[in-house]
């Protein structure tokens, strides 16, 4: 009885305590004095501490069991945390997956991966002194400004002369755009270029490939079929368009009414064949350097007279007109057949040859722009009747600003193409003299000279004679299908074929191209798209789709 009176006294009591803490837990607590810093971040007993002192401030009390779930918190939390981290990292794994990647251990050279050895080889000048009967040697290093010098004066040629008309539809804003586009694409195949050129170059130690020998070594004889009549075909319709613009000018120049094809193509022909080589390279530099001055002159003139608010006026803006005016803007930044001798010439330096490249691509984008500007603000200016003027032949006419300007468009004219010429020519003979197995020099050389000479310069000839207005779509069509396939579509492809085709294959140089597939895959397949594209629009299968639809939807009417 008495245990049983002592078992109800403790329960009284223990219902007064627990009725004591619930009267507590709605009542406010007097506040404390706050926690300090070193109770915060101290060690694990002040952090109890200072928990305990703010749950006691904010009137509440933790149980026993949430006081052991908040212990696991930490424990929790790193899970979580973990678990997070795991994911990432699959995610970033299928993303490398997805983009590809090249092992290390296909590096043969790993010090230039490293850049403890920045070339794959050293050039070497030597000098002969008579007097001393000696010889000597020194580094001949490549000059990466040099090198810039060489793409950006490739790059600039008559093709900028086209630009004008072919972006005049589209206006200058998406024309901008479309420029951009092309400059960053053209600028990656061009280190593609080069990344093919070095790793050909580390398994062949060969120096100085041509651009069809690359081609060849890395699609094979059949697939470099494709390569080698893109080759020819994007040659011979620029040669075509040059030839025809350049009787223009001589025409006009000469005050001739006809047969300027004629005479252009006889001056520039006798020319290239009686001339050395190294005359004909020190007259290209200084016209050059007068290609820059007289472009700087229009540009600085030309601006004057522009309509800029016109220019970026909303209703001169046709972004659907894009894509007709890509071909001509690929053309205009062609340059990847100097990319061989670029990296011959920097000794394999993966560093200089990609800022040569960036360096080379940029300055001309920026002249492109400036120049489409100019061209495309006279044209609003005057009045005229923008679907059948050319903006350049109008600032060549003088109606739309100083009286230097027209002398001075004729100029660059005239220089822009002689110079593109020179290089184009040189082009096809390094092609042809490889196809039919001749040597570019010595005695056997000039026994075929004057029928390499013919080939190169009498089917642009017969060509531009039956139409003299000929020089935009030649250009057109230069762009759409031979510089697509060329340097648009055949260099992702061969990259990707040398990269993730075959893992066995050793290379020198790690991708120059970031991004891995993602970039390749971009290139090609808007190459061909626009290809695809161009060609349906050029054999009339639009129009016929929408005669077809219009002739279709008045049947039904009817």
């Amino acid at each position: 009885m008495a245990r049983q009176n002592q078992r109800l006294a403790l329960a009284a009591c223990s219902a007064l305590i627990l009725a004591g803490h619930g009267a507590h837990a709605f009542t406010t607590a007097p506040r404390g004095p706050l926690p300090t810093r070193a109770g915060l971040f101290g060690n694990r007993r002040s952090s109890l501490q200072a928990s305990t002192m703010q749950e006691q401030e904010s009137g509440t009390m933790l149980m026993p069991e949430d006081a052991a779930l908040r212990g696991n918190a930490p424990n929790n939390v790193t899970a979580t945390a973990r678990e997070a981290g795991e994911d990432m990292n699959g995610l970033m794994q299928k993303l490398q997956e997805k983009m590809g990647t090249v092992e290390a251990a296909r590096m043969v050279f790993p010090e230039l991966q490293s850049g403890e050895v920045p070339r794959m080889f050293s050039s070497l000048e030597y000098t002969r002194d008579g007097e001393a009967n000696t010889v000597s040697s020194k580094h001949a290093s490549g000059s990466v400004v040099g090198a810039s010098a060489l793409i950006a004066g490739t790059t600039i040629g008559a093709g900028i002369l086209a630009l004008p008309s072919a972006t005049i539809n589209a206006g200058f804003l998406p024309s901008t755009f479309g420029m951009l586009s092309a400059y960053v694409y053209m600028t990656m195949s061009g280190l593609l270029i080069a990344e093919l050129t070095l790793n050909r170059l580390a398994q062949t130690g060969k120096p100085g490939l041509g651009l069809l020998e690359l081609y060849e070594s890395a699609l094979g004889k059949s697939w470099s079929t494709l390569g080698t009549a893109a080759y020819f075909f994007l040659h011979y319709a620029v040669m075509v368009a040059y030839v025809a613009q350049g009787g223009k000018n001589m025409e006009q120049i000469l005050g001739m009414d006809s047969n300027g094809s004629i005479a252009f193509t006889a001056i520039m022909c006798a020319a290239l064949f009686s001339a050395s080589s190294g005359l004909v390279e020190k007259l290209n530099n200084v016209m050059v350097l007068a290609v820059a001055a007289s472009f700087l002159s229009i540009v600085g003139l030309a601006a004057g007279t522009a309509d800029f608010g016109a220019l970026i006026d909303a209703s001169n803006q046709h972004p659907e007109q894009i894509i007709s005016c890509l071909p001509i803007l690929f053309l205009s930044m062609v340059y990847q057949n100097v990319v061989p001798t670029v990296v011959t010439n920097l000794e394999g330096d993966r560093s200089k040859i990609t800022k040569a490249i960036v360096g080379g691509t940029t300055l001309p984008m920026v002249m492109f722009l400036a120049w489409n500007a100019v061209c495309l603000g006279n044209a609003f200016s005057s009045g005229a009747d923008l679907s059948q003027v050319d903006p350049v032949a109008l600032l060549q006419a003088g109606e739309t600003g100083s009286a230097f300007l027209g002398p001075l468009v004729t100029g660059f004219s005239v220089l822009a193409l002689v110079t593109s010429v020179i290089g184009f020519t040189y082009g096809l003979l390094d092609a042809w003299t490889d196809k039919l197995q001749l040597p570019m020099k010595g005695e056997e050389f000039e026994q075929w000279k004057p029928a390499l000479y013919a080939l190169v310069f009498a089917p642009p000839l017969l060509l531009s004679m039956t139409d003299p207005d000929i020089f935009y779509n030649a250009l057109d069509y230069g762009g759409a299908f031979g510089v697509s396939t060329l340097f648009l579509v055949l260099p992702p492809i061969m990259v990707w074929q040398e990269r993730y085709g075959d893992n066995d294959t050793p290379l020198v140089t790690p991708p120059m191209v970031p991004f891995g597939k993602i970039p390749l895959a971009s290139m090609w397949k808007a190459a061909a798209t626009l290809i695809v594209e161009q060609g349906a629009e050029k054999v009339g299968f639009f129009d016929w789709v929408a005669h077809t639809w219009e002739q279709m939807q008045n049947n039904a009417i009817v």
